[in-house]
């Protein structure tokens, strides 16, 4: 993974612009408070209805910080300030209470938004909007985002961008306010002119002849099986050409490895007692008790920790299961508690975190980094110690890895196959320095075939294929080889440096094109005829429909493609995680436990059903026969579901079909239910 310094991982916090027309309040003396709150209220028109305040102050990228937060009882505002009174932070919004139960259409235009981004740019920060540029992210898939309009802003420099100063905001579509603001913005630097720089060409040919690739194996995991890839990566992502210089210099940022855990949980649901029960006596699963014992076992985790809240889940057509569990710690009558999962095949754990790890950041130090070391290869050795022998200790990985506090150090085990990495596979293990126990372990190894590296293509090959007509960008970029660096260098860098390329195949993967084929704004080729056509033309700028080239509009639309649907409808997104759909759908009372077949086809009344639930509109079944429903065909819909056939009736969300019938027992279609989905997010109410 990038190694990314947490301050810019962080955007909303990683902010220091001065406002001129601003008194500098942070810190302020007490006496001076209210003053400088009733300025801060002027400026944001902040009213009193937000009649609830507080503030905290706390440390960050070790500087202080002040948040100001004003409470109503609709919603929120929250200022952030630095020590030195520059604003580094605003954000405002409704409380969930108060949020409809679903999205509409945006009230607000692209174009209104940036306007309103752009004015209140100008409101706190007048002389900086003729040295930024718009960077908009959310268009690299041609659609727009239900929840809001984001404008990423950067510096200019020479007509050259300079990415580390950046403003983000973000613009409520529905009210066309601003929503969030973050800035970062370092005034004190100067920047090299383009004199006498060299060309792209001569970037290229210099930054080839002195890079270096690497083979790694890459695991992927699909609906059906896992594969792995043989790959060439850039070793040496950190570096950059200096345009003046011609020398490489280190401007970037480093590709490292790392483990995240087990791959995805696709199609993993949960199981009811009696499914659970037939695999343990089947001896398919652990039981409660035995993953239990692995948790506390394996950590040495004694009183005052507890294991309890078990969740199985399963993918029953792959045959794999897991445990989630709680892990409670206690003290006096507080407690704390952190989720951990588990192989329920193997028993293994996959992660875990200490539940009462938090707090030790401003104590001493009573363990070294060399004894850690050791405590954590010992973790690995005691449970796996065939495993032990197929990995390699990543010195430099480990002591880049950011934990976010001081008295915390990481260990990163790769694993290794054919004497080669294996990206995300291993196990990385963080210890405390003031107690010695683990406080966060992920453990990820897959049972899949790797290639042979024997016959594959030369290094400087792939090299070609990389860098073959792929253009370097010249822009300014400060010199990471010193911690806080402020000397900007003006350089060439290669954006795509994060490809691979097949070693087998000899061709370059880019997994960024695989998402866009499978999430982005797509040309179907087969909705000319459709009655949904210029529904589906709209609704794709928001939400993404179904994969391929192919909308299919009179095919039979299944369970889980309709919940993908309105679950987007609920800023709900499962490109890859099924399962926390169906979990929030189910927690949120709009899909029932026995209800779950994903693979089911949904009929027209099946679909209005989970409809009026996510408008948490369920009426009640007993009430069927007092609703008045005009259709032709009424009697055929179920006593208990034609209170939302009346209540979505209402809502404008269906209309009588052919002859006035509305059809409550024929299956749903794609393009009829793309109509559904059009009427929840075009309504008026």
């Amino acid at each position: 993974m990038k190694n990314i310094k947490l301050k810019s991982i962080i955007l909303g916090l990683v902010l220091t612009l001065l406002i001129t027309s601003m008194p500098s309040i942070g810190y302020a003396e007490e006496g001076n408070l209210d003053n400088n709150l009733e300025k801060l209220r002027t400026l944001f028109e902040i009213g009193q209805d937000y009649s609830d305040f507080d503030k905290y102050e706390y440390d960050y990228d070790d500087n202080k910080v002040i948040n100001y937060g004003w409470r109503g009882e609709k919603g929120y505002i929250n200022v952030t300030i630095d020590k030195e009174g520059k604003i580094i932070g605003y954000s405002e919004g409704e409380y969930s209470s108060h949020q409809p139960a679903l999205y509409t259409f945006p009230k607000t235009t692209r174009e209104q938004g940036e306007k309103a981004a752009r004015d209140f740019i100008k409101k706190l920060y007048p002389d900086i909007l003729d040295k930024i540029k718009a960077m908009n992210e959310d268009e690299l898939y041609g659609r727009d985002n239900l929840r809001g309009y984001t404008y990423n802003y950067v510096m200019v420099e020479n007509d050259l961008v300079f990415n580390e100063n950046n403003i983000y905001i973000n613009v409520n579509n529905q009210t066309g306010e601003v929503a969030s603001f973050n800035i970062n913005w370092n005034e004190d630097l100067e920047f090299p002119d383009t004199e006498g720089i060299i060309s792209k060409d001569e970037a290229k040919e210099i930054y080839k002849n002195n890079i270096d690739l690497e083979l790694a194996y890459e695991v992927k995991e699909t609906d059906k099986d896992v594969k792995s890839s043989l790959g060439y990566n850039i070793v040496n992502t950190d570096k950059t050409v200096d345009a003046k210089s011609k020398d490489m210099v280190t401007t970037s940022y480093k590709y490292t490895y790392s483990v995240y855990g087990s791959l995805s949980n696709e199609n993993m649901e949960r199981l009811s007692i009696e499914e659970e029960n037939k695999l343990v006596d089947s001896k398919k699963v652990i039981s409660r008790k035995e993953a239990s014992e692995s948790i506390l076992d394996t950590f040495k985790l004694g009183e005052g920790y507890e294991v309890r809240d078990h969740k199985l889940k399963g993918n029953k057509e792959k045959d794999t299961y897991i445990w989630e569990v709680m892990v409670m710690k206690y003290s006096g009558n507080h407690g704390s508690g952190v989720s951990a999962r588990i192989n329920a095949n193997t028993g293994k754990i996959l992660n875990y975190s200490e539940p009462g790890s938090r707090g030790e950041d401003s104590e001493e130090s009573t363990f070294t980094n060399k004894e850690l070391l050791e405590k954590a290869k010992e973790v690995i050795k005691s449970n796996y110690p065939e495993k032990y022998k197929e990995v390699e200790y990543l010195d430099e990985e480990s002591a880049d890895l950011a934990y976010g506090v001081n008295n915390i150090s990481t260990f990163l085990f790769i694993r290794k196959v054919n004497d080669i990495k294996v990206k995300n596979e291993g196990f990385r293990i963080a210890l405390s320095k003031v107690t010695g126990n683990v406080v966060s372990y992920n453990y990820n190894w897959t049972d899949t075939e790797f290639e042979s590296p024997e016959i594959i293509v030369e290094k400087d090959r792939a090299k070609e294929l990389l860098l073959e007509d792929r253009e370097f960008k010249l822009e300014y970029q400060t010199d990471k080889s010193e911690k806080e660096s402020k000397n900007v260098r003006l350089v060439y860098d290669f954006k795509d440096k994060y490809l691979v390329v097949d070693a087998i195949k000899a061709e370059v993967i880019d997994s960024r094109k695989e998402m866009m084929e499978r999430t982005g704004l797509k040309e179907y080729k087969d909705i000319e005829n459709s009655f949904a056509k210029e529904q589906i033309q709209k609704l794709q700028r928001y939400i993404t429909l179904f994969e391929g080239e192919e909308f299919k509009p009179k095919q039979d639309i299944n369970q889980k493609e309709f919940l993908q649907l309105l679950g987007q409808t609920k800023d709900i997104y499962s490109y890859q995680d099924i399962s926390y759909l169906y979990e929030r759908f189910i927690r949120e009372g709009i899909l029932e436990e026995e209800e779950k077949n994903m693979e089911a086809i949904v009929t027209r009344e099946e679909a209005v059903k989970y409809i009026i639930r996510a408008f948490g509109q369920e009426p009640l079944n007993t009430l069927g026969n007092i609703y008045l429903l005009e259709f032709e065909d009424a009697d055929e819909i179920s006593d208990n579901l034609r209170g939302h056939i009346a209540i979505a009736k209402g809502l404008g969300l269906i209309n009588g079909g052919a002859e006035g019938n509305f059809r409550p027992k024929d299956n749903l279609t794609r393009q009829e239910a793309v109509i559904l989905i059009y009427n929840i997010l075009n309504r008026n109410i």
